[in-house]
């Protein structure tokens, strides 16, 4: 790639790292301290992530009409800039209610980030490249992930030192993407709309959204809890997840070479078995070390798929609002089962919804032959 395409990729992978990988993911990561200092439920922690998802869905909407009528760059740095200030809140927070006002922010900041990105991207990257840079910025939620594990042991337990570094981490991304920005050629126009199947990718993406939820949030609770893993061990649960997402980086090459919806079913098909075997033997690290990679490369590769799908920030925008809609709903059902079945039931209903979402709604036969 040529030398402001590079920082434009690098510069939208900090972004997507600060506000997917530390200020929405982290929150699944730091989970069972937020549970010991401030105790909370299974059934709270659910709705608290719930609640995160629903500002993500309020700032997704809002980022939409910011990037089309405003500016792709301001919003992008906007983004990061809710990110500096939620993470901020959650490592000040001294109670339960300021850690849900820092959740809420945080979980803003993820909402406005993708669809400047894919705009920036559009304007700033060749055709030919194009669809590579999006895979490769997309895949920023990987790297995200694989800095917050490190950081759960580095911290010594001390959680809030953790989300301090975020907050300094999110400022960093919020220059690099307002310099980068300064150098891309002014947009030319409204391009014209790819998305004509974008009804049933926003169904697609919201059964997604809902069968990932159980991992999302409670994944490195369960290790922990069930499970009895150490600091080191749940730690590193992490860091693989988030290694793995980063593999995703190369989807945008592999769709282009068998089509979206022929990738769709094996990804969602390794969704489902990640999330059911880590539920099985929650306590043997080898399975969930490899539950963990699955989950974490197809996970991130079936977000790739809907960027791609889409094309357009508005449609992009779509997608993603349907995604944390199907988490909204799925994280606070998936605490529920938990207090009142168990882990296994509740794992394992997600992953059924993950191996039926193919069936539920197939990728449009047209964004299957870009």
């Amino acid at each position: 790639m040529r030398t402001v395409e590079s920082r434009l990729v690098a510069a939208g992978v900090a972004v997507i790292a600060v506000t997917y990988g530390l200020c929405r993911y982290a929150y699944g990561l730091y989970l069972p301290e937020f549970r010991a200092e401030f105790g909370l439920t299974a059934s709270v922690a659910g709705a608290l992530a719930s609640a995160g998802y629903a500002a993500y869905c309020l700032a997704v909407l809002l980022s939409a009409a910011l990037t089309a009528r405003w500016s792709d760059r301001g919003t992008a740095v906007l983004a990061a800039a809710t990110a500096a200030v939620g993470t901020a809140l959650v490592a000040a927070a001294g109670s339960g209610p300021a850690l849900a006002v820092g959740v809420l922010v945080a979980g803003a900041s993820t909402g406005l980030a993708t669809p400047p990105l894919v705009s920036m991207v559009n304007r700033g990257v060749g055709e030919a490249r194009r669809g590579a840079a999006q895979a490769i910025v997309n895949s920023g939620t990987g790297v995200g992930v694989l800095v917050s594990g490190p950081s759960a042991v580095f911290a010594s337990g001390n959680w809030r030192v953790a989300w301090a570094l975020f907050a300094a981490l999110s400022l960093a991304a919020t220059c690099a993407v307002a310099l980068v920005g300064r150098e891309l050629p002014s947009r030319q126009g409204k391009r014209p709309d790819r998305s004509r199947g974008a009804p049933r990718l926003v169904v697609a993406s919201a059964v997604v959204g809902a069968a990932s939820a159980a991992y999302v949030t409670f994944g490195r609770d369960l290790v922990v809890t069930v499970g009895g893993f150490g600091g080191v061990e749940s730690a590193l649960f992490w860091i693989v997840l988030g290694a793995a997402g980063i593999v995703a980086a190369v989807t945008g090459d592999v769709v282009a070479s068998v089509g979206l919806a022929r990738a769709w079913r094996p990804l969602t098909g390794a969704l489902a078995v990640a999330t059911v075997s880590l539920a099985v033997a929650p306590d043997s690290v080898l399975l969930a070390m490899v539950s963990a990679a699955v989950f974490g490369a197809s996970y991130v590769a079936l977000t790739t798929v809907m960027v791609l799908a889409a094309g357009e920030p508005s449609a992009v925008a779509a997608s993603f609002l349907a995604l944390s809609a199907g988490q909204l709903a799925g994280a606070a059902v998936v605490g529920w089962v938990i207090d009142g079945a168990g882990w296994l039931p509740a794992f394992a209903a997600a992953a059924l919804l993950a191996v039926a979402a193919p069936s539920v709604v197939a990728v449009t036969p047209a964004l299957s032959r870009r």
